[in-house]
């Protein structure tokens, strides 16, 4: 009878019911889990105290959403902290994209030097998390989209800290999954990339964001920093413009409504072309854009693969879907309709422009904080702003805008000019571990 009621139900009172239950019901076990946890993160702290080392096991998923790079570095340098990376299975989309993704993060960290394993052994078994004893558990992404025993089993039982995956842009319907998931109210420590994270935090989750400390974005601290003698990630191309299309996964309807990737695919393709002798293009996708293509009614495999390829083929084009931190620094300008971008690009200090040809539905999808960083952009509301914007880059007749310098001014100064995040970070652990200051 209940399923029959539930089937049968008008779909605005579904949602109502919903909304209530989610504020009622659900946050009061939520308070409770918080209330738990934070019983349960005493005793953990209280079995670590006056340990001369701290095993740190970073649960990573995709390499293109590690955005604790800092802090890890920090730590491999520090003597107090042993921190190791367990390369973790992502299993929305089958087997065999589960197995890529793995080895493609466990050759970046790899490659990278640093100490990695994967969770999927020889012999097909999984590893422990328990197998690696962890005193600290960093997380890198909030959502179950990992074996049980590397997500909901890790934070219930380890002393759990959370760098958000993007830097907190946009809006997720009453941001239920952004600020206060079960994994929110239960974990330890949550560092928060900008002061209106902490204030929705606060408004939204369960534990009110008692847990949450604004530190700023570990992975923004090469932005600061610029170091300009890094190696070139961009195909050699003399006297050429360097420009970036990034689009976002967000293809499908009724999901965050970002994207525009399928309306404006096959004129970028034209774009490439028209300008190959002025532009040197890379095309940085979102990491988990081409899964969805693969399932979309109108691409599919081969017109996915065959359309990634165009990007790698040419000595005009290059296909980036790996770090970022150098393609954007040695750029001149992005065209994207991306969340977290939204606020990292305006970081290099150079012209930039959103993608909004879907006009109000976008920018409903975007935070206030996200708002704040957009006026940095040209926006683009048609395929003449597009190219309008292209040439100006080509032709230098563009420069950043007077609200991009209050961007950097007013967000990044404050968070990242005195101390950078990543010192912040290990500064918080080491005064609630073992007792020292944080300044």
């Amino acid at each position: 009878m209940l399923q029959f009621i539930k089937k049968h139900l008008p779909v605005p009172i579904k949602k109502a019911l919903i909304a209530v239950k989610q504020k009622t019901y659900d946050q009061w076990q939520k308070k409770r889990l918080f209330n738990r946890m934070q019983l349960k993160h005493a005793e953990l702290l209280q079995q670590i105290k006056g340990k001369e080392k701290i095993k740190v096991v970073f649960l990573a998923i995709h390499k293109s959403v590690w955005k604790v790079d800092p802090v890890f570095q920090k730590m491999l340098e520090d003597p107090f902290f042993e921190p190791e990376i367990l390369v973790c299975p992502y299993t929305p989309y089958g087997e065999e994209r589960m197995l890529e993704d793995m080895e493609q993060a466990y050759a970046y960290f790899l490659e990278k030097g640093y100490p990695v394993r994967k969770s999927r052994n020889e012999d097909g078994s999984w590893t422990k998390l328990e197998e690696l004893k962890p005193d600290l558990a960093f997380f890198t992404n909030p959502h179950n989209l990992t074996r049980k025993e590397y997500y909901e089993d890790a934070y219930l039982n380890y002393l759990s800290c959370y760098v958000p995956y993007f830097l907190l842009t946009t809006t997720h319907g009453n941001d239920q999954s952004i600020y206060n998931q079960h994994f929110h109210n239960a974990m330890w420590k949550i560092f928060m990339p900008h002061h209106y994270g902490v204030e929705r935090a606060a408004l939204v989750s369960a534990s009110n964001a008692r847990n949450c400390i604004l530190t700023g974005y570990p992975s923004c601290e090469a932005f600061v920093s610029q170091n300009k003698n890094s190696k070139s990630v961009w195909k050699e191309q003399h006297g050429k413009k360097k420009i970036i299309f990034s689009p976002h996964h967000t293809i499908s309807e009724g999901e965050l409504e970002l994207s525009n990737f399928i309306v404006i695919a096959d004129l970028m393709l034209d774009l490439v072309e028209k300008y190959k002798d002025k532009i040197q293009w890379s095309f940085k996708p979102h990491p988990i854009l081409k899964s969805k293509l693969y399932m979309h009614p109108h691409w599919g495999n081969d017109k996915t693969d065959s359309y990634y390829r165009f990007w790698e083929s040419y000595e005009y084009t290059q296909l980036d879907e790996g770090e970022y931190i150098d393609l954007f620094i040695q750029s001149d300008s992005i065209i994207h309709d991306c969340g977290s971008f939204i606020a990292e690009y305006p970081f290099v200090g150079k012209p930039c422009a959103y993608l909004q040809l879907k006009g109000n539905t976008q920018i409903k999808s975007i935070n206030q904080f996200g708002r704040y960083a957009l006026e940095s952009y040209e926006i683009i509301k048609s395929e003449n702003d597009l190219i309008n914007f292209i040439e100006s880059i080509i032709n230098n007749k563009i420069k950043t805008k007077p609200s991009h310098s209050q961007y950097i001014e007013n967000y990044i100064s404050p968070l990242y000019v005195d101390s950078v995040p990543s010192e912040k970070i290990l500064r918080v652990l080491r005064y609630f571990i073992k007792g020292e200051s944080k300044k």
